[in-house]
């Protein structure tokens, strides 16, 4: 299911009737409404020879979906660029030969390099819909192969460092939040390991054995290595792999991005879980110091309900929750403790540790700076060239709550950052306001979206009243320089065009480019991608168009991760991190006790499409 949205019966059902329209315009564009594969034929033979990014080919499930029955996955034809039928300008037919490219960047989200070992990880919280089903705390049968599929990611964009497009060199790939499942140490190691090219250990407790609970005996988790199908997921044709959790953990040395890179805070790197602060009932945030350092985790239902529990009434105290446990084992696992890897890891010290002068390609800090350390803020701003600024957001509370929102300071913060970069602004009031500029195209970059903005809980990192996603989407209609919001969080595909109150039109009456550049007062476009973990595991590449016509596109094109899309089925554990990140995306696609996982494609028109805006000031040339 779609992470962190709401579950109430209208929410669920709104979301359902999406999916259903998403499958209408898949139909009218020519595909099989569930996305799937006939006869892959000749596409493959395409695949095999040169695939750079879902252009060229795609991926998608084998046939039609049965119940019970395990779905693979094969290469499918490619989706050219559309163009987006919420643009308003008609750009002129021949400005492929007459743009230059102003900004060539990737994109990844929602990596949650996780350490499924860890005491402190909720997978039972699905039962209760405390978090949203089959995310975050609960299980995911792939939640052991996160960090290869963030390496063979790195592979797939270190191949499109040059635009298949137009030849631009990209600037950088930004990870826009996620990037760990708990924040903790190892977490947080292993993503800087896989980005740099080290030799990432994905492996927290006992030195190359897995322990967590795919071995605990508790039938809502797969099982790979136990031949009899007592859980879910083998029952439902989940298959017998004998040996994959420790090759699992297994070290192997990352390839390492070849380009810059930058990053941004999402809910998972601020707070235990993605969620969970203070409450007055139910002490859910104390957990985390209780189970951190322990042997003791708690398994399935009955060992979450002992822990949650025994932290709401008789405190944090682990030595006394491991005595407790060993007492009355029922529902918990005994794994080798980590106090060190398992260690929740502070903001401040989450930026810091980005701040290696031994970074392979910069910049030191990756988006932060030495302001950020002193002043503990964690937002950023930096120019592209002369015509660009991107704009990093921290968009998480960090005391409470998954959903997003930005504080007073942040805010002050960010509007005197975007006049900087305007002449001509509108004001709080509805009045023109001008200054020294000089004009810059905004690029902004955040975790959460526009519409999963809703949480109102104080932060102490930035407290006082914030601001939800309707009231900044007004906000930043008053500096007709904002172009793009690329985000993340809900973990599916999904484009929107935000049109300035008043200056819609409708598409019948688009206005063409050649009348000249408009008043700047066009909107912007919000791009929300999908995430490493659940399906579709892709990232994006966003490329800035000057169209030399008054107009500017943004080409945004969807990349699947550098591995084949059928897994082999080892007997001995012999994986390789290619093979294991294969196989992730395919136990991915079979994940779907709650929803369709395809359905986190979203439609043709949220993955690969050209985005039109007219200029909002001349461009020099």
């Amino acid at each position: 299911m779609p992470n962190h949205q709401d579950n109430s019966p209208a929410d669920v059902a709104n979301r359902l009737r999406r999916l259903a329209g998403d499958r209408v315009a898949s139909r009218r564009s020519g595909r099989d409404a569930s996305g799937a594969v006939g006869d892959p034929g000749s596409v493959a033979e395409l695949a095999e020879r040169a695939v750079l990014t879902t252009v060229d080919a795609t991926i998608r499930p084998v046939g039609t979906r049965r119940p019970g029955r395990f779905r693979y996955l094969d290469w499918a034809e490619g989706e050219p660029h559309l163009i987006h039928p919420d643009s308003d300008v008609v750009a002129a037919d021949d400005r492929q030969r007459r743009r230059r490219s102003l900004l060539y960047v990737a994109q990844h989200t929602d990596t949650h390099l996780c350490d499924s070992q860890a005491p402190a990880r909720l997978e039972a919280g699905e039962t209760f819909g405390w978090v949203n089903p089959g995310t975050d705390g609960g299980h995911r049968p792939q939640e052991t192969l996160t960090t290869q599929v963030l390496d063979r990611m790195v592979a797939a964009t270190n191949a499109v460092a040059e635009s298949p497009i137009t030849g631009a060199s990209m600037a950088w790939c930004v990870q826009t939040g996620d990037n760990t499942d708990n924040r903790t140490a190892a977490e947080l190691r292993w993503w800087l390991s896989v980005l740099e090219g080290r030799l990432v250990e994905p492996n927290t407790g006992a030195p190359g054995r897995y322990e967590g609970i795919q071995r605990s005996g508790w039938r809502g988790v797969w099982h790979p290595d136990d031949p009899r199908r007592r859980d879910l997921y083998r029952r439902a044709g989940f298959p017998y792999l004998p040996g994959l959790l420790d090759a699992a953990v297994a070290p192997f040395p990352a390839e390492g991005l070849k380009v810059p890179w930058l990053a941004v805070f999402g809910n998972h790197d601020s707070i235990f879980t993605g969620t969970f602060g203070p409450s007055r009932s139910n002490r859910l945030d104390l957990l985390e110091p209780m189970l951190a350092a322990s042997a003791a985790k708690p398994t399935g239902t009955v060992g979450l309900i002992r822990a949650i529990v025994h932290a709401t009434v008789l405190g944090a105290d682990p030595s006394r929750w491991e005595r407790w446990a060993d007492r009355i084992p029922v529902g918990i696992r005994q794994v080798t403790a980590d106090p060190e890897g398992r260690a929740a890891v502070s903001r401040h010290e989450y930026v810091a540790a980005l701040f290696d002068e031994d970074t392979e390609h910069g910049p030191i800090g990756h988006g932060f700076t030495s302001e950020n350390l002193s002043a503990g803020t964690s937002w950023w701003s930096r120019p592209e060239g002369d015509l660009v600024q991107v704009i990093g957001l921290d968009t998480c509370n960090h005391t409470n709550g998954d959903g997003g929102g930005i504080g007073p300071a942040q805010m002050a913060w960010l509007e005197d950052e975007l006049q900087r970069h305007h002449r001509r602004w509108m004001t709080a009031d509805g009045q023109w306001a001008t200054g020294a500029g000089p004009d810059r195209l905004i690029v902004l970059v955040s975790h959460h979206n526009s519409w999963t903005m809703d949480n109102t809980h104080n932060d102490d990192a930035d407290p006082g009243s914030r601001i939800g996603g309707r009231e900044f989407v007004r906000f930043l209609h008053r500096f007709p320089n904002v172009v793009l919001w690329i985000n993340g969080h809900s973990h599916e595909h999904r484009v929107i065009r935000h049109r300035v109150d008043g200056n819609s039109r409708a598409a019948s009456d688009r206005v063409d480019s050649r009348d000249g550049i408009g008043d700047g007062r066009d909107g912007f476009w919000e791009v929300d991608t999908a995430s490493l973990i659940d399906f579709s595991q892709q990232g994006r590449t966003f490329e800035l168009l000057d169209n030399s016509d008054g107009t500017i596109s943004i080409l945004t094109t969807v990349i699947d991760h550098a591995s084949p899309p059928r897994a082999p089925r080892h007997q001995r554990g012999s994986w390789n991190p290619t093979e294991l990140a294969s196989l992730s995306r395919e136990l991915a696609v079979n994940d779907d006790r709650w929803i369709d996982p395809v359905g986190l494609l979203g439609s043709p028109l949220d993955r690969n499409v050209e985005l039109l805006l007219r200029a909002p000031f001349q461009l020099d040339h």
